[in-house]
């Protein structure tokens, strides 16, 4: 066979195949939030620490190297995955308060919000992995400073807000009244987590509203407070 003479051939036969292969069009950025999703998943069930890249892919079917083409690491899957999550807590979160008016009304649904109803072992052992791996691993330290960094600025907007609408004094420390609210609600999520009798529906709630008091003290006499 003279040299060239396959690559000739296999020239004249390219337009023919093609004619045959219809091209596999990816959307990388949903592959990406699926495999998110996946990871997630397994977190839940196995842990951050127990979850590996095989058992992702397992649970979605895929092949290893499907994940490595996205991920270099598990670190980096991780990473992403509760990037994702953190993303979704936020839409979430938007679509909670939605129909509150602004200022001291948004606040205390965004408070409630914080506080799940029904806090399942699953959604404890997430947020507890990327606490746990946070103080381990910098790419997820890295996910958790901007996940408390926005959730701090949205408590600081609502309360500038209602100080705007005149339903509260302005804090002597608006930075410190926004961790005290952080700091507080986590508290409460982990109690009401562990001890849902302890923390009925109803006291979640009148914590939230003492909470609030204690923070920010007494509505002025001449503001108005939402109902």
């Amino acid at each position: 066979m003279a040299p060239g003479s396959r690559t000739i051939a296999a020239q004249r036969r390219e337009p023919r195949q093609r004619a045959f292969k219809v091209p596999r069009i990816v959307d990388h950025d949903r592959r990406r939030e699926e495999i998110a999703r996946l990871a997630v998943r397994v977190i839940q069930r196995d842990g951050a620490e127990s979850a590996t890249v095989r058992g992702i892919a397992s649970a979605g079917g895929f092949s290893i190297g499907v994940l490595s083409h996205y991920f270099r690491d598990k670190d980096e899957l991780v990473g992403f995955a509760f990037q994702w999550l953190a993303h979704q807590s936020f839409a979430d979160l938007d679509a909670a308060v939605a129909s509150a008016p602004p200022g001291l009304a948004r606040l205390r649904t965004a408070l409630e919000f914080m506080v799940p109803a029904t806090a399942a072992p699953s959604f404890i052992r997430v947020w507890l992995s990327l606490w746990g791996g946070a103080m381990r691993n910098p790419a997820l330290a890295r996910v958790h400073r901007a996940y408390y960094a926005r959730w701090r600025r949205y408590l600081g907007r609502c309360l500038r807000e209602a100080v705007q609408r005149r339903e509260i004094a302005a804090p002597r420390s608006l930075r410190n009244a926004t961790d005290l609210l952080t700091a507080a609600v986590d508290g409460y999520w982990i109690g009401a987590s562990f001890e849902p009798r302890r923390f009925p529906l109803r006291r979640r709630r009148a914590l939230v509203a003492q909470l609030l008091t204690t923070v920010l003290g007494p509505a002025p006499a001449h503001g108005r407070r939402a109902a």
